[in-house]
């Protein structure tokens, strides 16, 4: 467990009596809430807590949930939990994918761009997530020319397109819900505990809720596109099977008074003058060749 106090608006390392923030590990929290005497269902909150973005109002406490994204690994994004106290914060994360330090530079960072804070506690999960969305429009942006490079190339016949339709499907919903979710917290945060908001953080955090909505739009703006990609792709396969169909049928036609004449001479039956006359393969030759350059003039007159 790391101890910090805010200073100078800013946080900075401390000992545990004078900490306005303490950083706990998930994996050294029965051990920590054990040392302070913590009760059970708080355990039982925190854990619950990393499965989704959300704010929760309890007697003594506000919890929040919120996820850090990785957009080169999704399956390594960050679970968070926040609680805050009266006077006091603690923040849960996992040990393996950072440090508290790099929490509170995030934090601190974020704490110099905005100016004087006047609860730096409440404003955690605002920093965290102004944070987290830094790079979001850029990575939102590189989506759009994949998917535009990806319309491009169905024209010259890409190799597997369905695994490119289907991860950047995949990646959009999860974006779009990782927005929504965020924008259910905030607006919670907005609406319903206005009242613990100083003024200007609650223009903060409807600033950021604001960004979030135009994310969210521009997520939803990318997931149509990718299925109009997607119905254009099957729209192009079908048109290719008619194409292969139609020259099928083509063939079958051109062909088929050639099989029935094969067929009908093939039967040797008595009586047949073109089988005992000594011309008879010839005009069989000459009857065929006849019917086939008939059968293909016809069909190009007609412009199949």
């Amino acid at each position: 467990m790391e101890c910090y106090q805010f200073t100078d608006n800013q946080f900075i390392t401390s000992d545990v009596d004078t900490a306005t923030l303490r950083c706990i590990p998930f994996d050294q929290l029965e051990t920590v809430a054990a040392e302070n005497g913590w009760p059970s269902t708080m355990i039982t909150e925190v854990l619950n807590a990393k499965n989704d973005a959300y704010v929760e109002r309890y007697r003594d406490h506000m919890l929040f949930s919120l996820t850090i994204k990785n957009h080169t690994q999704l399956e390594k994004n960050e679970e968070l939990v926040f609680i805050k106290h009266a006077q006091s914060a603690l923040l849960f994360y996992d040990d393996t994918l950072r440090t508290p330090q790099d929490y509170i530079d995030i934090i601190n960072y974020v704490y110099s761009q905005i100016g004087d804070v006047d609860d730096a506690n409440l404003l955690i999960p605002y920093a965290l997530t102004r944070y987290d969305l830094l790079t979001d429009r850029t990575f939102l942006r590189d989506l759009e020319n994949t998917i535009l490079e990806l319309e491009l190339s169905l024209t010259r016949e890409p190799k597997n397109p369905e695994e490119s339709i289907l991860s950047l499907r995949k990646t959009l919903s999860i974006y779009k819900h990782h927005y929504m979710s965020l924008i259910d917290l905030f607006e919670d945060i907005t609406d319903d505990y206005r009242e613990l908001l100083t003024l200007e953080a609650a223009r903060d955090y409807q600033r950021i809720l604001n960004k979030l909505n135009r994310l969210y739009k521009y997520t939803t703006m990318l997931g149509e596109y990718v299925s109009q990609i997607n119905d254009r792709y099957r729209a192009q396969i079908d048109l290719n099977l008619n194409k292969t169909m139609k020259t099928f049928t083509i063939l079958s036609a051109v062909f088929l008074p050639l099989t029935l004449i094969v067929g009908w001479y093939g039967m040797n039956f008595q009586g047949m003058p073109e089988l005992e006359s000594k011309y008879g393969y010839l005009y069989v030759i000459i009857l065929s060749i006849s019917i086939l350059i008939g059968s293909l003039l016809y069909i190009r007159h007609r412009g199949f």
